[in-house]
């Protein structure tokens, strides 16, 4: 048999639920947007969120914590502290600070992101902000469904990039109203925050094993953070973006070849490439941050500077926009 490519865009796809509906006749777009409403927390005028958080870094487990500071879309900082890791995110007005112990997006940090739901990076895989159809994607249908004791009413899409159909589901909580997000996902109850709910706790799962867990310790609305906590981190870089752009999506992407050493020796593998995708939507800075062989390290790096998309936005501007982006190998 034939050996084949299998990709996986993990920044840039996303395999989310949706809340149900009251209502029936709801087109599903319609259906993901009020879903989306009532998980947006980013709609209050002011939060904080302090939590922590759990990452299991390739056999060492590291503990630390996470805050997040809002008072609206000018005004927000965002601070992760683990052991032998910092960051530190400010936004301004259409600018974002950025503070961190190293030079490129490690891939439990982006993980981590993914997991919480909302970010300067994220995918509509992940996002509770913007999970509904991207231009290139098209509404099949929608199907109720009942999971584990919870009534679902799930979007169904798919977009075609080279030939290729990317099916992609969304789920709503009936009862709730609320997103659930599912695959990799896990998240516990929603609890009310104002006027929206967010989950208690959040997880990120492979193969059964949890490799990112946040448990919100405090989320209240009680009143503004003073403005000085916004002021930008010394040492940190600046460039133009936003809390929560649309996140970028694929155009073009010719497949990165299987190296013949590693075709003839039968060796799968997953390459996870730190990336800025530009406002002309090409890869670039790309730096391995988990590799697989010489081989299909170097395959995926050649591939992935040849896919293009259309960038991610920020109140319909074109900015940069920093991801992971996974290449795996299958033998078929």
């Amino acid at each position: 048999m034939k050996p084949y490519l299998h990709l996986v865009i993990s920044a840039l796809f996303l395999c989310v639920s949706t809340g149900a509906s009251e209502k029936p006749k709801l087109d599903g777009k319609t259906l993901i947007e009020e879903a989306e409403d009532k998980s947006n927390i980013f709609a209050l005028p002011y939060f904080e969120i302090k939590a922590n958080i759990r990452l299991e870094n390739f056999g060492r487990v590291l503990e630390g914590s996470y805050s997040f500071l809002w008072n609206g879309s000018e005004e927000w900082r965002e601070e992760i502290n683990l052991p032998g890791y910092s960051e530190i995110q400010v936004g301004a007005k259409g600018v974002v600070f950025l503070k961190r112990t190293t030079e490129f997006l490690p891939l439990r940090i982006d993980q981590l992101h993914s997991t919480l739901g909302y970010g300067t990076g994220g995918s509509i895989r992940s996002t509770f902000v913007h999970m509904g159809p991207a231009p290139n994607e098209t509404v099949k249908k929608i199907q109720d469904r009942n999971e584990k004791g919870r009534k679902l009413s799930c979007v169904e899409m798919e977009s075609v990039v080279e030939g290729l159909k990317s099916p992609r589901e969304v789920c709503v909580d009936a009862s709730k109203g609320t997103l659930v997000r599912r695959g990799q996902f896990l998240d516990g109850d929603p609890m009310p925050v104002g006027t929206k709910m967010f989950p208690r706790s959040l997880s990120y799962v492979e193969d059964g094993k949890p490799l990112v867990e946040v448990q919100i310790t405090e989320l209240n609305t009680a009143e503004p953070s003073e403005r000085s906590t916004f002021e930008s981190p010394q040492g940190a870089t600046s460039r133009s973006g936003c809390m929560n752009p649309i996140p970028p999506y694929l155009l073009r992407q010719p497949q990165p070849k299987y190296p013949l050493q590693e075709r003839a020796s039968r060796t799968e593998g997953k390459v996870s490439i730190s990336t800025l995708i530009g406002t002309d939507g090409a890869p670039r800075q790309l730096k391995i941050v988990s590799g697989a062989t010489p081989g299909l390290n170097s395959a995926s790096v050649d591939g992935v500077q040849q896919w293009r998309y259309s960038p991610a936005t920020c109140s319909g501007h074109p900015e940069d926009f920093e991801t992971l982006i996974t290449v795996m190998y299958k033998m078929s």
